[in-house]
């Protein structure tokens, strides 16, 4: 029997089959609309994602139905991130990609969640070089840089890229790396104060960590 989760999936999957681009966008509205933002992002958005690429790798979905379903999932978390922010505090975190790193849904949906939460969340979208992340971190107070890694590391160079903005910041702003890409990484070269946040569960460990952490 499916969750109401499941239904969702498979919803928008069979709407987007269709080419249907209004049904896409109400079952992902309603979803938005009825389920906490932790079931949203792991129950939904991620097996959706997942499974919308693998369709599209065996042939299932042509391209164009894929990037249907990525630009109303990017359309309505940003919505969901822009209703959460009403209401914020400290700590502030900044969400970005390295330069190079188009893929943001990752990061995207890791934002919502801290908004939920009530965190001060600034979001950027991808492809931001350490320079640009440090030059906007020196103008505002943030607490941690997430950036979410999805591209081979060694294509964008990410280990040189992490080091740079590392040397750019103050010690006391932590820096996150998540996504698939980052945990083939050779962590043990990492510079300190770069931490790879493996899973959903050690993220949610790292925003109340963050949290708990007396206001300065």
């Amino acid at each position: 029997m499916q969750t109401d989760s499941q239904r969702i999936v498979a919803d928008v999957l069979a709407a987007a089959a269709d080419y249907d681009i209004e049904a896409c966008e109400r079952q992902f509205a309603a979803a938005i609309a009825t389920l906490d933002p932790l079931t949203l992002v792991r129950d939904v958005v991620s097996p959706l994602l997942r499974e919308a690429g693998n369709r599209w790798h065996r042939g299932e979905l042509a391209v164009v139905q894929e990037h249907m379903i990525s630009a109303i999932v990017r359309r309505q978390l940003s919505y969901a991130l822009d209703r959460y922010l009403v209401n914020f505090s400290k700590p502030t975190v900044l969400f970005t990609t390295l330069s190079g790193e188009r893929h943001e849904m990752g990061v995207l949906m890791s934002a919502v969640l801290a908004a939920s939460q009530g965190i001060h969340c600034i979001y950027l979208g991808p492809d931001l070089p350490p320079a640009e992340i440090s030059r906007l971190c020196a103008h505002r107070p943030v607490e941690a840089v997430a950036l979410g890694m999805v591209t081979q590391p060694d294509v964008i160079d990410a280990p040189t890229q992490l080091a740079e903005l590392r040397a750019a910041l103050p010690a006391a702003i932590e820096i996150w790396v998540s996504g698939r890409a980052s945990t083939i990484m050779d962590h043990a070269a990492l510079p300190a104060g770069v931490d790879v946040v493996p899973d959903l569960e050690h993220y949610l460990q790292k925003l109340a960590a963050l949290q708990s952490k007396p206001v300065t």
